[in-house]
């Protein structure tokens, strides 16, 4: 059985959609761009996302709905350093 191997060309932005993580990934080769899962990528391409979200300063948290009581990831562009 062959495997196929597709290789990331950029990480575009992150995206939180269905209460999940995602990043809107741009492929060696490909016009398209996809929505990957963050935790994937964290494994797959590892150095890519820290080096990613380190130079866009990107912070990930989750915020709880007072109300609701219902939690919801979140992310924030270049935070207060």
């Amino acid at each position: 059985m062959r495997t196929i191997k597709f290789n990331v060309s950029e990480l575009i932005k992150p995206v939180i959609q269905n209460n999940k993580t995602y990043y809107e990934v741009q492929w060696k080769g490909y016009r398209e761009t996809t929505l990957e899962p963050k935790e994937n990528l964290l494994k797959d391409v590892a150095k890519m996302a820290n080096q990613f979200e380190k130079k866009d300063k990107i912070k990930f948290y989750v915020n709880k709905n007072k109300t609701t009581k219902k939690r919801t990831p979140r992310f924030d562009y270049g935070g207060d350093d």
